[in-house]
């Protein structure tokens, strides 16, 4: 059941990556991640209560609860914000498989180091792929660039509290930075997870997990970005989108992404999810309108192939 629900979590994420790709164009990366964490929260302890395992958080140590809240305010806090704004700023052909490659090779890589797991061959063979299908993305062919989506008329502007960079734009050394960001964060969220939840059940670290970096967030938010945090709540169906992305994204991929590493494995965990690179790119050229080029059909297919060699 473990791997079943490494599967569905990347089918959620990669769903979810196009919702938030066009949500962040309109909102603050840090308000878009914070609420769509507080919304996801508002669900959990429901399923909590109905799973039966809210004793494993009473029987729990403390060092454990505040690992486990220390890995949601990383991973989900500081690496999805750090997504969110990655995927404004370079489409999500770019930001997904290249985050993913990084955040499941880094995963795995420091599991061997740091959690005795199995070293094998695969590992150098499978990073190389990764390194040759990410230079292959992020650096694409002048001929494969697509052009910038057209301005559109807007009678009446509303006030711009983030400005987007262009969705297209080429990585720069800022790119790069929000690139490593994502894939080191989460990774390290995934093996302090791994490590530290013990006795403590999937649905019970994850109901911790999600709380813990919708607070730091809005927390953030509140004293230090009011209007933007204003903003999409005077817009009804902008606050129905982002809750939707909290409830998809969030509560039920969340909660199968933490099922499946307490359950299946870090590792394990690792390899299936790389199959969401692959779900994300007909989705981008189908709801979002990006162009998919050949380098990055064929980047994302070393990535994918270089992750499973890392896993196997």
């Amino acid at each position: 059941m473990g791997e079943l629900a490494a599967l569905l979590a990347a089918l959620t994420w990669s769903a979810t990556s196009v919702a938030l790709t066009s949500l962040s164009a309109r909102t603050s990366p840090v308000v878009l991640s914070g609420l769509r964490l507080g919304f996801g929260a508002l669900v959990m302890p429901i399923v909590l209560w109905a799973s039966g395992e809210s004793s494993t958080i009473a029987d729990a140590p403390l060092s454990t609860i505040a690992q486990v809240v220390a890995s949601g305010a990383l991973g989900y806090g500081l690496g999805d914000t750090l997504y969110i704004l990655a995927l404004n700023r370079l489409g999500m052909q770019r930001t997904f498989p290249v985050s993913m490659a990084l955040y499941i090779g880094l995963t795995v890589v420091f599991g061997v180091l740091l959690l005795n797991e199995p070293f094998s061959w695969g590992l150098p063979a499978g990073a190389l792929l990764i390194g040759v299908g990410i230079w292959l993305i992020v650096i694409p062919a002048a001929a494969d660039a697509p052009p910038p989506p057209p301005a559109l008329a807007q009678p009446e502007p509303a006030p711009v509290l983030v400005q987007p960079a262009p969705l297209y734009a080429a990585p720069g050394p800022a790119g790069y930075a929000l690139l490593g960001g994502v894939g080191i964060t989460w990774a390290a969220a995934t093996l302090w997870l791994a490590a530290a939840s013990g006795d403590l059940g999937a649905i019970a670290a994850g109901t911790i997990r999600t709380p813990a970096g919708a607070v730091a967030l809005l927390g953030f938010a509140l004293a230090f970005q009011r209007p933007a945090l204003a903003a999409p709540l005077r817009n009804p169906r902008h606050v129905g989108a982002i809750a939707l992305a909290g409830l998809v994204g969030t509560t039920i991929g969340s909660l199968l992404y933490v099922y499946a590493v307490v359950t299946a494995g870090a590792a394990r965990t690792a390899i299936l999810s790389s199959t969401s690179p692959l779900l994300a790119l007909p989705l981008s050229v189908a709801f979002l309108g990006e162009r998919l080029t050949r380098r990055i059909l064929a980047g994302t297919l070393l990535c994918v192939a270089g992750i499973v060699l890392v896993v196997l």
